[in-house]
């Protein structure tokens, strides 16, 4: 009787003959990827024309090496995942998800539309990006890994909505496609193609083999953090106090940030007129990126919302860490683009104390110390090492810190340099005329960038913040996923401050 009731097991579409079949690269194929479906929507002060971007993206994978990103995603017998490469693509088989939605008005006067994010004159909580999730894709898109492999969806969607002034294009794919450094390829690429420059297009690396296979299988020192890793009792502290946060606060809110210009230029001022107080006369100048403050600078709000200004609590810090720059001599070369994943993690380990009593400066400081430590050849190995023995054994990567700290991810996207995307080759007309006050963005460039998704129950995204990046008039973007309850009082905060 109950297997008369049960739901019968999903079956995928049949493979096809000519399609090729290759292995999904291991640092693509992980739970986290497989948990997450991202969306990137950028929006254009002006007029696009939607085949010139549909059929230029189409023609850049079309391309022979290129002809990959169409991959059907497929589990295999082993419960692994394998790229199904279509020989050709057609109607059926189209190379990318497309659709459109067209507005006959100015998206000022759309109900919806209008009340996209704009930059703020000081420090602020300027959206919900869940309220604009009808805007970033067709209703019946993908939002979990069986949609790409029960559908035979491609890997890659578009999504564009056009008013009569501006347009919205949303690109959106499972995280096992890409991370934001291979996002900043396939940019380049769609744009030489988009304007014509064809033999600007780098050649597609690991189209059949996988060029990180060996990275950290045989690491020549042990991991800084090793002797902090999280294992046995301790790790089981850790779940259970993770897994009681989200039964106990099962609600999230997500927020878009505006940090403008000239606060970005107090706050890095300042920092630099601490940091040369503790000039250690050593001859080294100190430094500390954007990057490095502005992930402190949201660290310390949140913190602020949890922590006693006594506590001693650890908390963790990390940044999401690119593999390409490191790599680039041997395993990435930097003459051809790696569109998949290459990232790992690297972590400032601060009590809540220092983080929320010390200058802001101290933060960044220990945050840019991680990046430059962690960020060594032989220590990525090192750490890459101990993951892959603990991704085997338990489909996840090594926790380090310990049982009781709290964790914050910050993914910075503004080495991608998104704002900066060109794509006027597909401009019909100004939406805003180029020298009006009112433009905030040169023609066919982001004026306004947000990123959005799915998660399934086997990853949160909670505590987690993507900075998207610096716009033209040099403020920085971010957003974040929280328990319910703290952005209200992180906007009472940032209104306090003024």
């Amino acid at each position: 009787m109950g297997n008369l009731l049960s739901k019968p097991k999903p079956q995928a579409p049949p493979a096809v003959a000519t399609d090729t079949i290759v292995p999904m690269h291991h640092m693509d194929d992980n739970n986290i990827n497989r948990s997450m479906v991202v969306m990137f929507m950028m929006r254009f002060d002006d007029v696009l024309d939607p085949e010139k971007l549909k059929g230029s993206l189409e023609k850049l994978l079309s391309r022979d090496d290129w002809r990959k990103l169409g991959t059907r995603i497929r589990l295999n017998e082993k419960g692994k995942l394998d790229c199904h490469i279509p020989e050709k693509f057609d109607e059926k088989r189209p190379a990318v998800g497309f659709s459109q939605v067209k507005y006959d008005v100015e998206i000022g006067k759309h109900p919806l539309a209008s009340r996209l994010p704009r930059a703020s004159s000081r420090p602020a909580v300027v959206g919900d990006p869940e309220e604009f999730r009808s805007l970033m894709r067709r209703e019946d898109g993908p939002k979990c890994l069986n949609d790409y492999i029960y559908r035979d969806e491609p890997q890659l969607s578009m999504h564009i909505v056009s008013f009569e002034d501006a347009t919205l294009v949303t690109l959106s794919w499972l995280h096992t496609f890409l991370d934001a450094m291979g996002r900043r390829e396939l940019m380049q690429a769609w744009i030489a193609v988009l304007e014509g420059r064809d033999s600007d297009v780098k050649p597609l690396l690991g189209v059949y083999d996988d060029p990180l296979k060996d990275f950290g299988l045989k690491p020549q020192q042990p991991f800084m953090y090793a002797h902090q890793r999280v294992t046995g009792w301790k790790k089981a502290i850790f779940v259970m106090r993770y897994i009681f946060e989200l039964v106990w606060y099962p609600k999230e809110e997500s927020r878009i940030v505006c940090l403008p210009a000239a606060h970005m230029q107090k706050i890095r001022a300042d920092a630099m007129a601490d940091l040369e107080l503790q000039d250690k006369g050593d001859g080294k100048k100190p430094f500390v990126s954007d990057g490095d403050l502005v992930s402190g600078w949201i660290t310390r709000l949140f913190i602020q919302q949890l922590e006693r200004p006594s506590s001693t609590r650890k908390i963790q810090i990390m940044n999401a860490f690119g593999l390409r720059a490191t790599l680039a001599n041997d395993l990435l070369p930097s003459n051809s683009a790696y569109v998949a994943n290459a990232v790992t993690g690297v972590y400032a380990l601060v009590s809540a104390k220092d983080l929320l009593t010390k200058p802001l400066s101290f933060v960044a400081s220990e945050i840019r110390r991680s990046i430059a430590e962690q960020g060594e050849r032989s220590q990525l190995e090192a750490r890459r090492a101990i993951d892959r023995v603990s991704i085997e054994k338990t489909g996840q990567a090594s926790l380090f810190g310990d049982a009781w700290m709290r964790m914050i991810i910050i993914s910075n996207w503004t080495k991608g340099r998104f704002f900066e995307n060109d794509f006027s080759a597909a401009v019909v007309k100004p939406g805003i005329p180029e020298n009006s006050p009112e433009r905030s963005s040169q023609v066919g460039r982001p004026s306004y960038i947000q990123t959005g998704g799915y998660s399934d129950n086997t990853f949160s995204l909670r505590n987690a913040f993507p900075i998207i990046g610096k716009d033209h008039a040099g403020n920085y973007w971010l957003m974040g996923s929280l328990r319910k309850g703290i952005w209200p009082k992180i906007e009472e905060v940032l209104n306090r401050s003024g």
